[in-house]
């Protein structure tokens, strides 16, 4: 887990009943991970409260507030935290992810949920098609129209709905995880951007904090989902379509593979101004007409149907009236099976007194009539039929190109076909191996790719923290210099601490959240060679997630210790062939299973030192898969 996240807690650590196993997801405000719980010997999903912009883990185990300054707030955001869970347990619904306990620990606050087996849309949607198929896009639309319809009967808005928060059961039903509404009232309070949205799913309302939200918020981000899985992209960004509006409706481009009113359901839900969205999700649900399951009548609406009073888990039901007088069906099944089984016991009773006394001579071993006798030759005919497989052998080894006189003699025959086999099994043994090193690479992809998008995240918000630091009307700036370091931003004790922004003599620019004279937290770094780094810090060091990027030549996202790419990440080159690299590495370089890209070739397999080496299968752009093994970047064997 660590090699994920510097600041998670370590395996096998105990919150109470709960073990955790791994980390399934981070981000600004809080880490997820999968727990077994030990007394109902089921996994779940455990989200804790570590919102990194005001908070850090200590090394004994416990969050803590990044400084005095910043305990108000995330004690504050801790309560929200707890506040959405509390409202969340409310909610029984298909469409979204039953919260079933939260508790406090460790200094701060934790979620307990039903840990949903499955892949989140966002992990579909970059696998190679790029997009859903047309029946699965409508599913997805049903499900997110049935889950917002409950959320917002209860007044409860998820404020961050995108592919990676959409989960897609082994049963293919869709759930809503991962509400936003603590993260955007942290927002709100601390008038930061930081983690409170998600470009391209993002209204342009969310981009104001003080502007208002509602419905129309969540529909235009549920249909940019939609969006993305219809097209393989994303519409524009909100902030892109200030002006000249660049966002082209999918009623015109797509109507060949989907239903016109459809499509003019999520153009209309992606209308720039709020005021010409739907603005109830009853109204969006009227917009798709039959191509969808309508609100009232969809199934998804059993366990959330409007009027009823939301339930905790494990309290007693409410009795519908229209079930008062289901109780005496079970009464009268019960009477009607004891009632089977008295006379069959009867029965039984009748046949033992009636074939008492040929019961006693089978049981006892004494000569009986011939309906007795009859089993009696079953066992004799057996020797026969194991005599006869003697010449079985013979007639066995027919079939071989040989005679039938040849198979008494082993050592012609068994030499024989060895030749032939030989290369076919060693063939078959090389695309065994292949294949097996190229599903555990895309496993490992997977979890790089979630990575690299947390990190892009991270350094999305780590720009938001420096463009803060650098404002010329931050509050308490004063400016020091030092040992050719010149520094304008808050100070205490003589020293750099808080936002500011720091120039050294070598051309190399800091900005972010300082302690102790040295970044820690988040911030961005332009180097002398104009390399640039944005995301979390450590003691002045880019250690945590983030990205960096070289213009022009190289492109890194995941995971950096001291500055260089160190666990679940992707690595980009931009030059001819572009070339990406997703896996696990070390100082830099792909290490261990991996997939790698070059122009339109595609490897997924084994590496060492970032090349390919052990077995591996390379896919071209025509789909011809090709196994082998790789040493030092080079082919050693392969199939035609």
């Amino acid at each position: 887990m660590s090699s994920d996240n510097v600041q998670a807690l370590t395996p096998g650590t105990r919150l109470g009943d709960y073990r955790l196993d791994a980390v399934i997801g981070h981000g600004g405000f809080g880490i997820t991970y999968r727990a077994f719980d030990t007394q109902l010997a089921k996994f779940v999903a455990i989200k804790e409260y570590l919102p990194i912009e005001f908070a850090v883990r200590g090394g004994d185990g416990n969050v803590v507030p990044r400084g005095t300054r910043f305990a108000d707030d995330f004690a504050w955001g801790r309560e929200r935290f707890l506040d959405e869970a509390r409202a969340l347990a409310r909610f029984r619904h298909p469409h979204i992810v039953p919260v079933l306990r939260y508790f406090e620990a460790n200094g701060t606050a934790y979620t307990v949920m039903e840990f949903e087996d499955g892949k989140s849309v966002g992990e579909l949607l970059r696998q190679p098609a790029g997009r859903l198929p047309p029946d699965d896009v409508r599913r997805l639309a049903d499900g997110l129209v049935g889950g917002l319809s409950a959320v917002h009967a209860q007044g409860f808005l998820h404020r961050d709905i995108k592919p990676s928060n959409i989960m897609i059961r082994r049963d293919g039903v869709p759930v809503l995880i991962d509400f936003g509404a603590a993260r955007q009232a942290m927002g709100e309070r601390s008038r930061t951007l930081t983690g409170v949205l998600t470009p391209q799913y993002a209204p342009i309302e969310q981009y104001a904090l003080d502007s208002k939200q509602g419905p129309w918020s969540d529909i235009y981000s549920a249909a940019a989902v939609l969006h993305h899985a219809i097209t393989g992209q994303p519409p524009p960004d909100a902030a892109a379509r200030v002006g000249t509006d660049p966002y082209r409706p999918l009623a015109t481009t797509h109507a060949d593979r989907f239903d016109p009113v459809f499509l003019g359901a999520i153009d209309r839900a992606l209308a720039f101004a709020p005021a010409d969205r739907p603005q109830s999700v009853e109204e969006w649900a009227a917009l798709f007409g039959l191509s969808i399951a309508r609100v009232a009548d969809a199934p998804t609406q059993r366990l959330g149907s409007a009027g009823a009073a939301p339930r905790l888990g494990g309290a007693r039901r409410e009795v519908d009236p229209s079930e008062e007088s289901v109780p005496a069906q079970p009464r009268r099944r019960r009477m009607t099976l004891w009632i089977v089984i008295l006379l069959v016991f009867l029965a039984g009773a009748a046949l033992e007194w009636r074939y008492r006394s040929e019961l006693h001579a089978l049981l006892s071993g004494t000569p009986t009539p011939v309906q007795v006798a009859q089993p009696a030759p079953s066992p004799t005919p057996a020797p026969a039929p194991t005599a006869a497989p003697a010449p079985t052998p013979a007639p066995a080894a027919t079939p071989q190109p040989k005679p039938p006189q040849a198979t008494p003699t082993p050592p012609v025959v068994r030499p024989a076909p060895t030749p032939a086999l030989a290369p076919d099994a060693s063939k078959q043994a090389l695309i065994d191996q292949a294949t097996r090193a190229a599903v555990s690479a895309q496993a490992v992809q997977e979890r790089a790719d979630e990575a690299a998008r947390a990190a892009r995240a991270m350094g999305g918000e780590a720009r938001i923290v420096a463009a803060r630091a650098g404002r010329p009307d931050l509050q308490n700036a004063e400016r020091l210099t030092s040992d050719g370091v010149s520094y304008v931003g808050q100070v205490s004790d003589g020293k750099r601490q808080g936002l500011g922004v720091a120039e050294l003599g070598n051309g190399e620019r800091q900005a972010g959240d300082f302690q102790d004279g040295r970044l820690n937290g988040l911030g961005t770094v332009r180097f002398e060679d104009d390399t640039r780094y944005a995301g979390q810090w450590h003691d002045g060091q880019p250690t945590g997630l983030g990205t960096r990027e070289k213009p022009g030549a190289e492109r890194a996202e995941g995971n950096f210790i001291s500055g260089r790419l160190e666990g679940l990440g992707v690595r980009r080159t931009l030059g001819e062939p572009a070339t990406v690299q997703s896996g696990e590495f070390r100082a830099n370089l792909l290490e261990g299973p991996g997939v790698e890209t070059v122009g339109d070739q595609r490897y997924a397999g084994g590496f060492r030192g970032g090349k390919r080496s052990g077995y591996g299968q390379v896919t071209s752009a025509d789909g011809k898969v090709q196994s082998g093994r790789w040493e030092d970047g080079k082919a050693i064997e392969t199939t035609p």
